[in-house]
């Protein structure tokens, strides 16, 4: 029995011990490379400036749960992007992806306008102005301000549904088969696809636009911009011929989608394209070559773009005033970006995929990651939830030094004013600057010495 306690005991003082040196690391260890605190990935401590000047602050249980608070912002995840709660002073928004969605937004004058979703069955919201409404799945029911509709009646869709946006109301039986629309700003109706009309008005009840299909796609006929002195006509007998033309412009298709012509005497451009290649001219100067997939370039006012065995290599530069924007892509393992000013460079972004990604900001600050496995950028999405997960080692480094970060901290280094300091396993073994003088000195099992 003796025994038997004795080893129960040993038990118990290893887990105690375990214990012990599990949460000194998560209370404990911060990183060098952004100040996060904890045991990545697994717990995170960050704090972060936003744009507007808040400082938003976040903790992380990867990969089930994070939470983030800021003056005005409160927000919950739960298995990113599964679920998700955030409150704003005039928004509010909850999900649980695809079954749930909820979200309410504050009017300028008060007013909360809620609208949610519980899929299939039911979508509901409310409002003080527009009213209360519910719906029942596909059987029936009313929907408001949702879909750029002030209101939607519907009974056994697509059997019938009714479309409201102030004034304009549109009628659908068997959708998309028959249709009526009447309103002060378009009236028309359609039996598809046998034939089908439909008429445009100005806020002041002159025409704007009228269009006409008989056995769609086959033939459609449409004539707009009524209502100036430059109008558009259009005419499509698919899909052997079309054209779109006005006083200066004229488009031309044959044998769609293979041959297409564009004239612009306005901005003097034309291009001519034999599917999949085009060539064009502006000012009468060749300014477009697109010969897929070999090679290729697009000049025009402010962005330049082309390609060279489309889709491995591509480039573009966008000007606008004294600002300029380089990218280079070569698909799908580089991509870089520039940005700068007056010829001066303030920014930079690279991603070596899926080995690195490292970026420059305005104060001259480069900080890193490896390895790179999304080959997108996600803020406030992915990399916000789930990326510190895959980032074995960090990096940062300016005009002051470097500082370093392996396996999620357990091996974190930085080099300041010529000073050399590391931590491993979160300061069990650790050279740091002494506080009382500008030398360094050592700590052992977080005894310093």
């Amino acid at each position: 029995m003796g025994m038997t306690g004795e080893v129960v005991s040993s038990d118990q003082f290893w887990i105690l011990t375990k214990l012990i040196v599990a949460l000194s690391l998560i209370g404990g260890c911060t990183t060098p490379v952004d100040g996060d605190r904890g045991l990545p990935p697994f717990y995170i401590e960050r704090q972060e400036n936003l744009p507007d000047g808040e400082v938003l602050q976040s903790r992380h249980f990867w990969p089930f749960y994070s939470s983030a608070k800021s003056t005005n912002l409160s927000e919950t995840r739960i298995l990113w992007p599964l679920y998700m709660d955030r409150s704003e002073p005039d928004e509010n928004q909850t999900w649980i992806i695809p079954l749930y969605h909820r979200s309410a937004y504050r009017h300028a004058d008060g007013r909360w306008d809620i609208d949610g979703f519980l899929l299939p069955l039911i979508l509901w919201g409310s409002d003080p102005k527009e009213g209360d409404y519910l719906a029942l799945g596909p059987f029936g029911g009313t929907i408001k301000g949702l879909l750029g509709k002030d209101r939607i009646d519907y009974l056994m869709f697509p059997l019938w549904a009714r479309l409201q946006d102030r004034s304009q109301i549109s009628e659908h039986y068997l959708f998309p088969i028959a249709g009526l629309d009447d309103g002060p700003l378009r009236k028309g109706w359609r039996v598809f696809p046998f034939y089908g009309e439909s008429t445009g008005y100005t806020m002041d009840g002159r025409i704007r636009d009228q269009s006409r299909t008989i056995m769609w796609p086959f033939w459609n006929e449409k004539m707009s911009r009524l209502d100036t002195d430059n109008p558009i006509h259009s005419w499509w007998l698919w899909p052997f011929y079309g054209e779109i033309k006005s006083d200066d412009r004229l488009l031309r298709s044959v044998a769609f989608p293979f041959w297409y012509e564009e004239h612009d005497s306005r901005n003097n451009v034309s291009s001519w394209t034999l599917l999949p290649w085009t060539i064009g001219t502006l000012d009468g100067q060749w300014n477009r070559v697109e010969l897929y997939p070999f090679w290729g370039f697009h000049d025009q006012p402010g962005l330049s773009r082309g390609f060279t065995l489309w889709p491995l290599y591509q480039w573009e530069s966008q000007n606008a005033g004294d600002r300029k924007r380089e990218v280079r892509r070569f698909f799908p393992f580089w991509r870089s970006i520039d940005d700068s000013k007056s010829g001066k460079l303030e920014t930079s972004n690279r991603l070596l995929w899926p080995l690195a990604r490292w970026g420059t900001d305005s104060e001259g600050e480069t900080k890193g990651s490896f390895p790179a496995l999304l080959p997108f950028d996600a803020p406030r999405g992915f990399g916000w939830s789930h990326g510190r997960s895959t980032q074995l080692a960090r990096w940062k480094y300016d005009d002051q030094g470097w500082d370093f970060e392996l396996l999620w901290g357990l091996l974190t280094s930085k080099n300041r004013s010529s000073n050399l300091e590391f931590s491993l396993l979160g300061g069990l073994l650790a050279k740091e600057a002494d506080p009382r003088s500008d030398d360094t000195r050592w700590r052992l099992l977080y005894i310093p010495f």
